[in-house]
């Protein structure tokens, strides 16, 4: 099991709600089922079995959350007797495993397992897809669970296993740490079909991009061919700001585009984008297309910027913006403000950025001068040592194992660090947090 520290997560019924500082709880626990209960025959033929019966391992902490995952909930549209679920997402190598599935002839089954996914934590991902194992071979690492839209909106996702008379062992497992939010229970019918689509399609033609605002690039391109006994499904589009990039989990900004088009509404201003997308059938994803690029609009010039880090707009503070990485923190300390000059409304360090994460804030004349100033409170940790990041400008490092709460002298007490930097050759300030001990952090940025 890896070692690495998290964040508390508040879990609602509708979804993962606010983050809070902290390490990883004791564990892993013990999973609530063994895998071995039976199944339960259904209507019109089949054995259904349910994920809180399944045995679940390889249980992450994960590093934005402090909880191990998969997880136990409650919902009242779940089929199960007792109503309760499991959350898969959040744990690369989470699995459910079903040791008990018998059924009386060898051949081909159709699975199906019901599951329910609004996009949580994972904006933009509109597929999270699953591997399946059966009896020790892995019949398929990309099983496909489209967005539901709500965790309470149940849908079937089906693929066809082959299974011997008698009991066979049913495994499914994340492939990714998006894995699917909600499962409920898994449905075996005879009869299943093999796979008609043994091919991916050819990868998509005549990809255009055209910038159509300082934050916007429109993408087009030509529809993908499916072979024979195969359709397109959906499209993935991929960006990077370096030419000649490779399409990767790390770089794909959307998936499950179901038409030949894609705005991109999230860039920065005079920043060259590169662009490339695949089709997707059930057989797997194409080569990727050749790549386009353009330059979003020239970044309007401002005087100053005051970014409350991770949290809403606190006049004259706006809410979080041009950040890139990391996640949030929140919490009601009073924070003593005494030792700082002109600090922030105490509301900004009542929030927090994160982890491993960077801001770039453009808007600035190129070469111009300006205070950057950085807003700090340790709010966690009640010891010089606990908590210590790197912090560069521009590419300068300017703080070294930073510690919050060695150069405040106290936890819940406000500190600035404060630095004359020039603005780059395209009047940005790219400002990089980089964890040394637990995650880096900041309440407030601001640029004079």
């Amino acid at each position: 099991m890896k070692k690495v520290f998290c964040l508390l997560v508040i879990v609602l019924s509708v979804g993962v709600g606010t983050a809070m500082a902290g390490t990883c709880p004791p564990g892993p626990p013990t999973s609530r089922g063994n895998g071995q209960v039976a199944g339960v025959a259904v209507a019109g033929g089949g054995t259904q079995y349910y994920f809180k019966d399944a045995l679940l391992g390889g249980f992450d902490c994960f590093e934005q959350l402090s909880a191990w995952f998969p997880s136990y909930f409650h919902s009242s549209n779940s089929i199960s007797p007792t109503k309760i679920l499991v959350d898969m997402a959040y744990a690369v190598q989470g699995t459910a495993t079903f040791f008990n599935v018998v059924v009386p002839s060898g051949g081909n089954y159709t699975l199906t397992v019901r599951y329910a996914y609004a996009a949580g934590l994972f904006p933009g991902i509109t597929d999270r897809p699953e591997g399946i194992m059966v009896n020790g071979v892995v019949i398929t690492n990309d099983m496909h669970f489209p967005i539901t839209g709500n965790f309470e909106t149940f849908e079937n996702s089906s693929i066809t296993v082959p299974l011997h008379a008698g009991t066979n062992t049913v495994q499914m497992f994340n492939v990714a740490s998006d894995g699917v939010s909600r499962v409920d229970a898994m449905t075996l019918t005879l009869g299943g079909s093999p796979p008609t689509c043994n091919s991916a399609p050819s990868a998509p033609g005549g990809l255009s991009a055209t910038a159509v605002s300082t934050s916007q690039i429109n993408l087009n391109w030509t529809a993908s061919t499916a072979p024979s006994g195969c359709t397109v499904g959906f499209y993935n589009v991929f960006r990077s700001t370096t030419a000649g990039f490779t399409p990767s989990g790390s770089n794909q900004i959307a998936s499950g585009v179901t038409t030949t088009s894609y705005d991109d509404t999230t860039g920065v201003c005079a920043t060259t984008y590169y662009y490339a997308a695949e089709a997707v059938d059930s057989a797997g994803a194409s080569i990727a297309s050749s790549q386009a690029n353009a330059t979003t609009s020239t970044c309007p010039t401002t005087g100053s910027v005051q970014i409350n880090s991770g949290g809403p707009a606190v006049s004259p503070f706006v809410a979080d913006e041009d950040f890139a990485g990391g996640g949030t923190i929140t919490h009601t300390n009073t924070i003593d403000l005494s030792g700082v000059t002109n600090p922030a409304p105490m509301a900004v360090y009542q929030t927090a950025r994160s982890g491993n994460f960077s801001y770039t804030i453009p808007g600035f004349t190129a070469g111009s001068s300006h205070t950057v100033r950085l807003h700090f409170a340790e709010t966690y940790f009640s010891a010089a040592g606990s908590r210590t990041f790197n912090v560069s400008i521009n590419g300068t490092q300017v703080l070294t194992n930073f510690d919050i709460f060695a150069a405040a002298g106290a936890k819940n007490k406000a500190v600035i660090e404060q630095f004359t930097e020039n603005a780059s050759s395209t009047g940005g300030y790219v400002i990089t947090f980089t964890a040394v001990v637990n995650n880096s952090l900041v309440s407030g940025i601001e640029v004079q």
